[in-house]
């Protein structure tokens, strides 16, 4: 077995292993969509032989942290065929990529995990919390004046495509958790709507908020027709909303809740900030069901922890197991404030100890190193404890609305 790089001749048996794996069917179109939205150099795969049996690669990623950025390898299509499990081929492969994100100069790799219980072992830890929400439309009401005085327009795909960008982009920055789009991830996995994709919903539909002539919050979703005995019982599945300020998410969900025939409307990934809770009259009838998001996984500690900023000003010293590479493993003094921050290896003894997989929970504020601890898997005084939370804490919690 041979895990390498693969080139275009690859792309077809690539292709294959996702369809095995995941569990779809491939299509002659896949091969040109495939190759619009992979960097190839980026892209592997495990060789039996000329057979590729198992697959990964990686997106080239800035992720927004604490007060700034941070170059990312986005892990993904982590595949392997059925015929060629339990050989050791996850772990070779993923040696691999953690090599070559590092290479690349990436101090941190990114994943959305479709099995949970396997990337925790490779040093990756959730770092953002995924929201899916059900509002119960018919008995959901907004009894309050709205918080701003915007208004809601539908947009053709063609307006959407010179409109939407920019409202990401305005808020990218400025929320921990949050990864650059490029023009080809735009196209190819925001703006692409094939009918296979749209599960019996219509195509996507696209709306904008907007303040006096000014977009800063936009939705996109999909109807879903339901009769039962002659009565609407339709379905809007919102598949993002990206929202710069409060009025302009508390706008777009009173437009989704607006539509007529709608008995449920979904969302999977709503951002944990949400004000839709506290916004309606009964918040009972806003269902929403946690589960982990984006998990992170550090590989050079001292460039990750002096890309962000922290609340606190002080002085941490970390102690940092890594079992599977090794390579992330050390003792770190980290001087950390909302201006700036450093990070070295240091021969001192450690305030707190921990595995990589934690810090890459902690690392952008959505999980503090108490509730690890209180788990078990963070070691330290509680004093420490205290100064840790607040330095890595932010104003709001990290989210993660790009899956990939």
């Amino acid at each position: 077995m041979e895990v390498r790089t693969v080139q275009e001749q690859d792309v077809d048996g690539v292709l294959a292993v996702m369809g095995h794996a995941f569990g779809f069917e491939v299509k002659p179109e896949d091969r040109q969509h495939f190759l619009n939205q992979f960097e190839l150099d980026r892209v592997f795969g495990a060789f039996d032989g000329d057979r590729v049996v198992g697959t990964g690669g990686a997106f080239s990623f800035d992720l927004t942290v604490p007060g700034g950025l941070v170059a990312c390898g986005g892990t993904t299509i982590i595949a392997v065929l059925p015929t060629h499990r339990r050989r050791g081929l996850l772990t070779e492969m993923m040696r691999f990529h953690l090599d070559e994100v590092e290479g690349s100069g990436e101090p941190v790799a990114a994943l959305w995990a479709s099995e949970a219980p396997i990337y925790g072992r490779f040093g990756y830890g959730v770092a953002t919390r995924s929201h899916r929400t059900k509002v119960d439309k018919a008995r959901i009401s907004f009894p309050r004046h709205p918080l701003g005085s915007g208004t809601v327009r539908i947009l053709d795909g063609t307006e959407a495509q010179k409109t939407v960008p920019a409202i990401y982009e305005g808020v990218r920055t400025q929320r921990p958790g949050f990864l650059t789009r490029s023009p080809a991830r735009w196209q190819e996995a925001h703006f692409y709507d094939p009918p296979d994709l749209r599960h019996g919903g219509t195509p996507q539909r696209w709306v904008v908020y907007e303040e006096n002539g000014e977009p800063s919050g936009y939705a996109t979703y999909r109807q879903h027709e339901n009769w039962e005995g002659g009565v609407a019982a339709n379905k809007v599945v919102c598949n993002s909303m990206i929202a710069a300020t409060p009025a302009a998410e508390e706008g777009l969900w009173r437009y989704l809740a607006g539509i007529d025939l709608v008995r449920d409307i979904e969302c999977w990934n709503t951002d944990p900030n949400s004000v839709l809770p506290a916004v309606v009259a009964d918040m009972r009838r806003v269902q929403q069901t946690l589960v982990d998001g984006m998990w992170v996984r550090p590989l050079d500690v001292p460039r990750a922890l002096a890309a962000r900023k922290y609340r606190l000003a002080a002085r941490l010293v970390l102690e940092i197991a890594d079992r599977f590479r090794g390579s992330a493993a050390g003792t770190f003094a980290l001087d950390g404030s909302p201006v700036d921050a450093s990070c070295e290896r240091v021969s001192e003894v450690p305030d707190l100890r921990l595995d990589v997989r934690e810090l890459g929970s902690v690392y952008l504020g959505g999980t503090t190193f108490s509730e690890l601890a209180r788990a078990g898997l963070v070691a330290g005084e509680a004093d420490a404890l205290r100064t840790a939370d607040l330095m890595f804490g932010w104003d709001l919690r990290p989210w993660c609305p790009e899956v990939f």
